[in-house]
């Protein structure tokens, strides 16, 4: 059997809260979600072929080429909410191609709203969650192998008549060294990149699963669930060795949420991944860093960590259930520069009951702090998160919302708190600001031009602070902020 896989562009696709310019120089990143469901499907000795919409430069005629060279029986599609517009799109292209290929949609999108997601588009089926064992269960029942009725197939959604049927969720995989390193074979690995990196060419790795904290903002736990799974470092460590050893890649991103919940395992980790040679940067909580981690991870060539840092202000740090405060931010920040590995800094503005003052204590904590890169962005009411129904609950947003966004009817991607002490509007322009103030600041552009040592790099960077500086400004609002 003949499966296409394709990842619409998120580039071509997004929330709306970036501009075109900025989302074309931040980097593409592997879609590493693909990549697996392409290695379990080699596995199982079915033909798989990629194609990332983001490494192309005109991706409707590669598709279209694709299909009419490969005759593929089965066409996947991985979505979030911001590409299934794209997506579905896609496979309406694809259904006119051949009206018999069978269309599968998977993903952060289809996880969390299956009815609309495969009544509004030309999809036969919806793999949600973790999609490795529903899609060869799946397959084997398309191709004959096995005699299971569809309802029987956990993980799975799909059309009978004129009804959406959405089975309950699969458990989750446990032992993820059970699980084939993601095709990588199958990707254009040279054509990614991330303006922040050190080297040209970079690797993601996922090495968990899952996240047990209670966010309100994220929807994690309808993706991944809150179970927080681990790969053994020797099975990371060696996937990391094959993409060197292969394709001569020695940076790497871990694109996990957290690494650093078990100590002892993520010290046995640094362990293996300092045998390696390599340089690395991961995402982590402040709480859960200290010094005898942070040394072991500079060590084994960790040399930028990504904080959620969020707010300057303790009371919103506790609406947004973020669990920690400023003082550990302030904390981590300095025990990071002590030992020497790079922070980089995610803030959030407008969440509930933020007003002018706590924005400021936000703005004001990333000055004071001085990570390296700081990314200022308006709390998003995402499907799924606790939220947006909150939003839903305080009248500030329709439950159908992004249902309503999926059939074109809303085209605002990001959509924030409306009804709080500040308007959109003025969430907007703050972000702004905040770009402005943080950025903008001498020595922060000299230090950049010292620190970046690849001319490419440092063009991409001057790029996006360009795109990040002047990005539709509305002047009357900024002065009144300033």
């Amino acid at each position: 059997m003949r499966i296409l896989l394709i990842n619409p562009s998120l580039r071509q696709a997004t929330t709306g809260q970036y501009e075109k310019e900025l989302e074309e120089q931040r980097g593409i990143y592997p879609p590493l979600g693909l990549a697996y469901i392409a290695a379990i499907l080699e596995k199982n000795d079915y033909q798989v072929t990629i194609i990332d919409c983001d490494t192309e430069t005109n991706y409707r005629d590669k598709i279209q080429d694709t299909c009419y060279e490969l005759k593929p029986q089965i066409v996947g599609f991985y979505a979030m909410t911001w590409s299934y517009i794209l997506a579905k799109e896609i496979a309406t292209q694809v259904k006119n191609i051949d009206k018999k290929i069978i269309t599968i949609l998977g993903g952060p999108n289809v996880t969390s709203m299956p009815h609309s997601s495969l009544k509004l588009g030309e999809f036969d089926f919806g793999v949600l969650g973790e999609g490795e064992k529903t899609i060869i269960e799946l397959l084997e029942k398309i191709d004959g192998k096995k005699n299971i009725p569809y309802e029987k197939i956990l993980g799975l959604a799909f059309k009978k008549d004129e009804a959406v049927i959405v089975n309950g969720l699969r458990p989750l995989i446990n032992d993820l060294d059970t699980l084939p390193y993601p095709a990588r074979h199958l990707l254009p690995i040279k054509k990614y990149f991330d303006v922040f990196s050190q080297k040209k060419h970079f690797a993601t790795i996922i090495a968990t699963r899952g996240c047990p904290f209670n966010c309100v903002f994220c929807d994690r736990q309808n993706r991944m669930g809150r179970n927080w799974r681990r790969r053994s470092p020797i099975n990371i460590a060696l996937e990391i060795k094959a993409i060197r050893d292969i394709h001569g890649i020695k940076e790497f991103m871990f694109f996990d949420d957290n690494i650093i919940i078990d100590k002892v395992w993520a010290l046995q980790l640094c362990k293996e991944i300092k045998k390696l040679n390599i340089a690395w940067e991961c995402r982590e909580r402040v709480d859960m860093v200290d010094e005898d981690v942070l040394l072991a991870m500079k060590k084994s060539g960790c040399y930028r960590i990504r904080f959620g840092f969020e707010s300057g202000d303790n009371n919103v740090l506790n609406t947004l259930k973020k669990g920690i405060r400023v003082e550990q931010s302030i904390k981590c920040a300095e025990i990071c520069k002590k030992v020497g590995i790079e922070v980089y800094g995610y803030f959030m503005i407008g969440a509930p009951n933020e007003t002018p003052d706590t924005i400021n204590k936000t703005i004001n904590l990333s000055l004071k702090m001085q990570p390296s890169f700081a990314i200022f962005s308006k709390t998003i009411l995402i499907p799924g998160s606790d939220l947006f129904e909150y939003g839903v609950k305080t009248n500030q947003i329709r439950r159908d919302y992004w249902e309503r966004y999926l059939a074109g009817i809303e085209t605002n991607g990001a959509p924030s708190l409306t009804k709080e002490k500040l308007s959109e509007t003025e969430i907007d322009n703050f972000v702004k600001l905040a770009d402005r103030k943080f950025y903008l600041r001498p020595n922060f552009i000299i230090k950049r031009i010292l620190r970046t040592k690849n001319l490419t790099h440092i063009i991409r960077q001057a790029k996006m602070g360009i795109a990040l500086i002047f990005k539709n400004t509305k002047k009357e609002g900024l002065k009144k902020f300033a």
